[in-house]
């Protein structure tokens, strides 16, 4: 065995494993155990397992790649091109490696070179195909090393497709997923197929995406998405969590060497597979390394939310015993001022709330508006320093906050720069949102910069005077109503108002607007009691002065109860009537006689009417002597004017007045008889004196005709004239006679009064008019009476009108009744006319006997309880008279 050639074996196998055949190597070792087998030829053939056949890889050209049936080879003998060659299997341990074929067959001697020729290459191609398989073992462990620096998922793709890509060398690699229907690539190389979608309903899809590892050879497709043809593919599902992947390879590559598989064999599925899971357990950690990241982070936020959580809920409480220390100070004091500035430090302090300034408007109620009050803090930059520096400085003395706050508030000054800016500053809270919100529905208005940029109207001028982007409006709520309000901002530090803020200013409002509310109860307590206490003393007072007034009073005064019993009689009461007072308490008024019982009736009848009545001159016989008493008896109400008591009688005694009226009248009648008499006899001269000259012409001319008549004609004229004159005398001498009222329109009036003047009117040519609201202006009163007052009123307006001129009459209703206009155009009345022109038998006329306008005074006012009037204008005068709606 010295001959045999063991390593020339092992080169050539290499030889072939690296490079392919033909190679000299395999040539010369078929030459060397040609010579050791003792044949002239030897040809080599291999065998391949998956295609179970024997492929001739020496010899000439015309053998070379020839390739044939394992079941050929079992005949033992073949004919290739017309010769016949003798098979002898090569075998290690019943595995068929190959095959010598020979001329002649190989003699037994030989049989233990042929095995030993067959261990060794059996060894060697395992060998060099292990270390091939070693190779593509190091490319699993760079994948390994790789999927352990991965950052990420994305990363971790990229760089398992390029070493798989590598290790599985394929004319094509993708990566795809489900997406809904259809499967998306979301990897490959070449990487001109990223993102393209496969129809989840194609023969492709079917066949490609499998549910288990699988080389298919030579495929068959109706539809087929890629540009080349598919002679093969390996395809392995990976699932990653809950999604399945497919990583495809296809067409592998030929490599250099001999190999018996052309296609993908099982070691590329074992390796693919192999690599599938390790990315799958690579993506899954990182997956789980991401969330697990991510959970770090959310915890770290968790617990950095959690320590503010913490320092929050500290200061919150901290706040929330500052707001009841804030409460105990404002309770403890009874002056509004002081409450108010206990409220402003605490709300401002930095050992308390620590608001940069608040802004005080308290609420009007009169005028239903805020006013500026007072406002608290730095007015600038400058001042910030050197105010917080000092005030911390202050609160440092005091371990109790209720007497910090008590003692500061004693000492703020609220007139500074900034209560300068708002004093007295009218705020009115209904046009405005966010103020009538905190005024009128009590809330805690909470503004920031985004509600300030949508609502920048309704904070017009709120936002220049503050100047800030964030501000909160805190109600000040009492009982009932809503005090005021603080307007608080951080415009120094910047720090957010926060809910917990609000909410620690929602407890306050409340709190502050009660305590304010006790003050100004206390102030008002203590005003009242003060304010009682002088009632008192002035109640005592009036009551010894009302008695003592009441005793002296120059009229008598009885107070009746509402059974008519007496129960005050005064001083003077005993003198009119002399009767004690001791004997008329509890008595009767009628017991003192029968006009005292019509007097009682009258009282009784003001208990039910509930008015006053008032007797004038009320004679009263007292001991056979005429008395007369202006008596006014008045119902007698409680303090709140509720309930009746009882009545008031008063007597005043006028038995002097009623003999002077008497005396007056009487001789005011001497006097107007005597005018009368004097005025009657001149008015009477003239007619008397025409009468007596005409009878003597009469006489003279007893024969004439014509002269006669005339005369006759002036003498009955001058008779009628007398008769009117006498006529009117009487008319206003005489008593007034009884009148009968009737409902009549008075435009018709008017109409009539007109007609009895028209053939005036048109003579002098006057220009009249006649305007009234409407068709039926309607009044009570007696008719005749009143077309008399507008003939005598017509007449005079035509008398004093110039030819040519004009008349005006008008009439309209007004809120007590009717007025009547008659406006005349002429020379306008002096005042010294105007003053008498209502004066009996005063006249501008040549002719009148100045009664006509005296008569139509007594018709309007003394008989129809109107009223008559002149307006004399630049143009002329206007006579006005106005009769109630309804007569009284």
């Amino acid at each position: 065995m010295k001959e045999f050639p063991y390593d020339l074996i092992y080169a050539a196998t290499k030889e072939l494993v690296n490079n392919g055949y033909p190679n000299e190597k395999l040539e010369q070792l078929m030459k060397k155990m040609a010579y050791i087998l003792r044949t002239d030829y030897v040809i080599f053939a291999i065998y391949e397992k998956n295609k179970d056949i024997f492929r001739i890889i020496t010899g000439n050209k015309a053998l070379l790649s020839t390739k044939y049936k394992h079941v050929a080879f079992k005949n033992r003998i073949i004919k290739i091109n017309g010769e016949n060659y003798y098979i002898r299997i090569l075998s290690v341990n019943s595995h068929i490696i190959g095959a010598f074929l020979t001329h002649a067959p190989i003699k037994d001697e030989f049989e233990s070179i042929v095995n030993s020729f067959s261990l060794v290459f059996f060894l060697s191609y395992e060998y060099l195909y292990t270390k091939k398989r070693l190779f593509r073992m190091q490319k699993l462990l760079e994948i390994t090393d790789m999927f352990e620096h991965a950052p990420d998922n994305n990363v971790l793709l990229e760089n398992f497709m390029k070493t798989i890509f590598e290790t599985i060398k394929s004319e094509l690699v993708i990566m795809a997923k489900k997406s809904k229907e259809d499967y998306k690539v979301i990897s490959s190389i070449p990487s001109n197929l990223k993102n393209m979608l496969i129809p989840g309903l194609s023969d492709f899809a079917f066949q490609v995406f499998t549910k288990e590892p699988s080389i298919t050879i030579k495929p068959s497709f109706e539809y087929n998405p890629l540009n080349f043809e598919i002679k093969s593919y390996l395809s392995i599902p990976i699932k990653i969590e809950t999604e399945i992947f497919w990583i495809v390879f296809f067409n592998k590559f030929h490599e250099t060497g001999y190999t018996a598989e052309k296609s993908f064999e099982v070691m590329d599925l074992e390796i693919a597979n192999d690599a599938a899971k390790r990315f799958s357990l690579a993506s899954t950690r990182l997956s789980y390394y991401e969330r697990l990241k991510h959970e770090i982070e959310n915890l770290k936020m968790l617990k950095e939310e959690h320590e503010k959580l913490i320092f929050s809920q500290k200061d919150q409480l901290r706040k929330m015993n500052v707001v009841h220390y804030i409460s105990q100070a404002m309770r403890s004091s009874y002056d509004v001022n002081n409450v108010l500035k206990i409220l402003l430090i605490g709300l401002t302090s930095g050992r308390t709330l620590g608001f940069n300034r608040a802004l005080l408007l308290l609420k009007d109620q009169k005028k239903d508006v805020l006013i500026g009050k007072a406002w608290v803090g730095p007015a600038n930059e400058k001042e910030v320093e050197t105010i917080w520096k000092k005030a911390n400085q202050r609160a440092m003395r005091y371990a109790d906050i209720v007497q910090y706050l008590r003692e500061e508030a004693l000492s703020l000054i609220t007139d500074n720069v900034l209560s300068q800016k708002i004093n007295g500053m009218i705020f009115p809270y209904r046009s405005h949102r966010f103020l009538e919100r905190a005024v009128i529905r009590r809330k805690v208005v909470h503004i920031n910069n985004r509600i300030i940029q949508e609502s920048e109207s309704s904070l017009d001028f709120l936002i220049p005077l503050l100047d800030v982007e964030e501000f909160v409006i805190a109600p000040l709520v009492g009982k009932s109503e809503t005090i005021g309000v603080v307007i608080l901002d951080n415009k120094y530090s910047k720090h957010p108002i926060t809910p917990a803020d609000v909410e620690i200013l929602r407890i306050i409002s409340d709190s502050a607007g009660l305590a304010i509310e006790n003050a100004t109860g206390y102030e008002e307590l203590k005003a009242k009691t003060i304010s009682l206490e002088r009632q008192k003393n002035l109640i005592e007072y009036l009551r010894d002065f009302s008695e003592s007034v009441l005793q002296n009073l120059s009229a008598a005064v009885v107070v009746l109860d509402k059974k008519g019993l007496i129960t005050e009689w005064n001083k003077k009461a005993e003198t009119y009537f002399g009767r004690a007072k001791e004997h008329m308490i509890g008595q009767k008024l009628g017991k003192l006689g029968t006009e005292f019982e019509d007097i009682e009736g009258m009282a009784e009848e003001v208990l039910k009417l509930k008015e006053e009545i008032q007797l004038s001159s009320y004679l009263i016989p007292i001991a056979g002597h005429e008395k007369f008493y202006d008596i006014h008896i008045s119902p007698l109400w409680d303090v709140e004017h509720l309930m009746l008591r009882g009545t008031i009688v008063t007597f005043e005694d006028v038995t002097e007045r009623v003999m002077l009226e008497r005396e007056r009248k009487r001789q005011e009648k001497l006097a107007a008889l005597g005018e009368m008499a004097a005025r009657v006899a001149h008015e009477l001269r003239n007619p008397i004196s025409v009468l007596g000259g005409f009878v003597k012409r009469l006489e003279k001319y007893a024969d004439d005709e014509k002269a006669r008549k005339r005369y006759l004609k002036i003498i009955s004229d001058e008779i009628i004239r007398l008769e009117e004159i006498v006529s009117e005398i009487l008319e206003f001498s005489r008593d007034a006679k009884k009148i009968e009222f009737t409902t009549f329109n008075i435009n018709e009036v008017i109409s009539e009064v007109y007609l009895l003047h028209e053939e005036k009117i048109k003579s002098k040519n006057i220009l009249f008019e006649f305007k009234a609201e409407s068709e039926i202006i309607e009044v009570t009163a007696d008719r005749s009476r009143i077309k008399q007052v507008l003939i005598n009123l017509l007449q005079n307006a035509l008398d004093e009108t110039p030819s040519g001129g004009k008349i005006e009459l008008s009439i309209e209703r007004s809120l007590k009744g009717v007025k009547v206009r008659i406006w005349n155009q002429g020379e306008p009345l002096t005042h010294d006319i105007l003053e008498k022109l209502f004066t009996p038998f005063f006249t501008t006329k040549v002719q009148g006997t100045g009664l006509g306008l005296p008569i139509c005074k007594k018709i309007i006012e003394d008989e129809h309880g109107g009223k008559i009037w002149v307006e004399p204008d630049e143009n002329g005068n206007a006579f006005l008279f106005e009769i109630p709606i309804k007569s009284e």
